[in-house]
């Protein structure tokens, strides 16, 4: 996966480190040269110098071809300016950005933007948002007939509702994550691109449910 992370601090380098290690094609972009020391000899992607928002400077990190994009600047206004970009003008599949103040959120929400904030939602959270692949399974169960598997909403599930991915005798829906809230969701609950969901789902119907996903949706 190709993925450009703006900010080189903490939480930037141990992601791009983290990335990096797992074979993704990184960029990472910083408006401090300097900043890269972070990321040690053992990184084996890209830096580019400049601010993060900056249309040629995505351009020279290779945004016209991402399919991931992490904004984690220290501020976040750039942080949303620069994911607004990523998204809007890049058309980029999947975007997040690390808000630090929690009363911001509901502006970005209105945005659509997928963020983090909570202190627990460090690298390691942002690059499962990243990467998360359809019914990945994060969990089997006892033999490994059930499992716990995590569903990133992506085209073909948004605006469907969530009890889609319940089927009788197959699956259970457990959680909705979106926007760093996890929620039990109800029975008219409606999937919104970016959300994760997490359900238990016997093996042997995974591909089952997948055929139902994929089906052509008629609001």
């Amino acid at each position: 996966m190709k993925i450009i992370i703006v900010g080189c601090g903490r939480v930037g380098a141990e992601l791009a480190q983290s990335m990096s290690h797992a074979n993704h094609d990184v960029t990472i972009v910083d408006v401090k040269a300097s900043s890269f020391d972070r990321l040690g000899a053992s990184f084996r992607g890209r830096t580019v110098v400049g601010v993060c928002f900056d249309r040629d400077v995505l351009i020279r990190a290779g945004i016209e071809s991402a399919e991931a994009f992490a904004a984690v600047t220290s501020s976040d206004n750039a942080n949303a300016l620069a994911a607004r970009i990523a998204r809007d003008k890049f058309a980029v599949p999947r975007v997040v950005a690390r808000i630090y103040d929690p009363q911001r959120r509901a502006l970005y929400d209105k945005l659509g933007l997928q963020t983090i904030s909570s202190a627990n939602w460090g690298a390691t959270q942002i690059e499962r948002l990243l990467t998360a692949r359809e019914f990945e399974p994060v969990y089997s169960i006892c033999d490994g007939d059930v499992q716990i598997v995590q569903v990133m909403v992506e085209e073909a599930l948004n605006g469907r509702p969530a009890s889609l991915l319940a089927q009788p005798d197959e699956s259970v829906l457990i959680s909705v994550t979106r926007n760093s809230q996890t929620f039990i969701p109800r029975a008219d609950t409606v999937l919104q691109l970016g959300d994760i969901a997490m359900l238990g789902i016997r093996a042997s119907a995974v591909k089952h449910l997948k055929s139902i996903v994929a089906m052509k949706w008629e609001a």
